[in-house]
């Protein structure tokens, strides 16, 4: 594989020298999967779910160990887009084109109604489905997993953005899921999501499918030693000069999501052989430029009132009680129960989070850019 011109990768996974720690999540991935337990990860977006599980699968298959098949179901809206979501990364993961469509292969793209071509550009499978009906899902389902069953090597399936299946269309998805999961107890799962209440409510609420079905993990932060050794060691292998002092101020204007850690790194990777305060201003202050016409949608998916506690709380950065008499007088937000309606529906439509008992806005970029206007 061609090595990256950059080293702060900032979509998918290249590979380990691209990839920075998570050494103790990736010791309780593995265990788990030794131990034939399946796994919950869930973390707010932008923190590196999906980079951790591609690096660990990366290690199951270059060992060996297990045949692993990853499906975002980010953006689907029904059972019937996520079944053809996992056929079409069993067969992208399993078929072999040299070899021609094997006879199993075979048996299941007949059993779930789909046929596949070739990708005249890519040269990858490409799979075309004919009508669906509901009970025609829920066989696919079961043939997926008959299919998988027979493998020689352990199967992983990954379910990353899983909470998307508590909007589908359809009623009791989640038993649906469940029950698959029960079906095929020798195929192990890892279901990833980035709303934490809806991962969380899942697996512990006693009225749902999934309860305590699975080991539940949330995933932090990298620690910042780690995590300033990397960045150090990348700028100094290309001669390139960065000092704690600037990875501070990284992790401090970032938070330390992984996502912006990334995006400042490669703008400064690409700018400059020497780091300074400088040359940090002008990358915080373009990487915001760059983003305002998506930033400033945000405004009119709310309230005049919504948005006035959404730039409080931004400057703010972070608040033990917005609903205080302290804070709504310092922000001018009048009645505290105003502003109580306004949070809950912040927080729920995930504007703002609750994290450490303290309110803050999700997204650190959207943060960043009101603090320029407030």
């Amino acid at each position: 594989m061609r090595k990256p011109t950059n080293p702060f990768i900032l979509s998918g996974y290249h590979s380990p020298a691209y990839f920075c720690d998570r050494e103790n999540e990736f010791s309780w991935l593995l265990e788990q999967f030794q131990n034939e337990r399946n796994v919950v990860f869930h973390s707010w977006r932008r923190t590196g779910k999906s980079a951790l599980v591609r690096h660990f699968f990366n290690h199951l298959e270059t060992e060996k160990m297990a045949d692993c098949i990853y499906v975002d179901l980010l953006g689907t809206s029904s059972l019937a887009e996520a079944n053809r979501r996992l056929a079409s990364a069993i067969i992208h993961q399993l078929m072999d084109l040299k070899q021609g469509i094997g006879s199993k292969m075979l048996q299941l793209l007949r059993s779930i109604g789909a046929t596949v071509g070739i990708d005249p550009l890519s040269g990858a499978p490409q799979l075309s489905f004919g009508f669906q009906t509901s009970g025609s899902i829920e066989n696919s389902f079961e043939a997926f997993g008959a299919f998988l069953a027979e493998r020689e090597r352990p199967i992983i399936i990954c379910l990353d953005e899983f909470q998307q299946i508590t909007h589908y269309t359809e009623t009791n998805v989640e038993a649906i899921f469940r029950t698959w999961v029960q079906q095929y107890p020798m195929i192990r799962f890892i279901f990833c999501g980035s709303h934490r209440h809806l991962m969380v409510g899942m697996f512990s609420e006693a009225s749902r499918p999934f309860y305590r079905s699975a080991e539940v993990r949330a995933l932090e932060p990298i620690p910042s030693a780690a995590y300033s050794a990397f960045i150090s060691t990348k700028f100094k292998v290309a001669g390139k000069k960065i000092t704690q002092s600037n990875i501070d101020s990284i992790f401090q204007w970032t938070r330390k999501q992984t996502y912006y850690v990334q995006l400042v790194c490669n703008h400064l990777y690409g700018k400059t052989d020497e780091v300074t305060d400088e040359w940090l201003a002008d990358v915080f202050d373009g990487i915001i430029q760059q983003e305002i016409p998506l930033l400033s949608g945000y405004q009119a998916l709310l309230t005049t009132y919504q948005w006035r506690m959404l730039c409080a709380l931004a400057k703010a950065e972070n608040t033990t009680s917005p609903t205080s008499q302290e804070f709504l007088v310092q922000h001018e937000l009048g009645a505290a129960s105003s502003a109580r309606t306004a949070l809950n529906t912040l927080l729920l439509r995930e504007f703002v989070i609750l994290q450490d008992k303290k309110y803050t806005l999700h997204d650190t970029l959207l943060m960043r850019w009101i603090q320029t206007l407030v």
